[in-house]
């Protein structure tokens, strides 16, 4: 237990020192294009409006299944028990199938 609450202090104190020092080192220039609205409250460029590609849906998909795995990946290695080693071998197991079926599916709904 002490050894997670050392990782998760520093993960946690990491993130933060890294934050700050970008807030600190990054310049200050504002102007009036920054502060001003991007897309919103702009006319539309067309009547017909443009479809979004489902790749990209299926990329960010699979970026957040990868992420979460390596989360769960770094809590099983820092535990001593055979069974946390037990659920980390079932859970990559899982991954992988599920990752290998994604992405059959999505090289079968590009072909169609």
């Amino acid at each position: 237990m002490e050894t997670f609450l050392i990782y998760a202090a520093s993960v946690t104190l990491g993130v933060f020192l890294i934050y700050f020092l970008g807030v600190a080192l990054a310049p200050y220039s504002p102007d009036s294009v920054k502060s001003d609205h991007f897309e919103c409250g702009l006319p539309v460029s067309s009547s017909v409006p443009k479809k979004a590609n489902f790749g990209f849906f299926v990329y960010a998909i699979m970026f957040i299944v990868a992420d979460m795995t390596g989360l769960f990946f770094t809590l099983f290695v820092y535990s001593d028990s055979k069974h946390s080693s037990l659920m980390a071998s079932f859970f990559a197991l899982i991954m992988a199938v599920a990752i290998t079926v994604a992405m059959k599916e999505h090289k079968h709904a590009e072909n169609t």
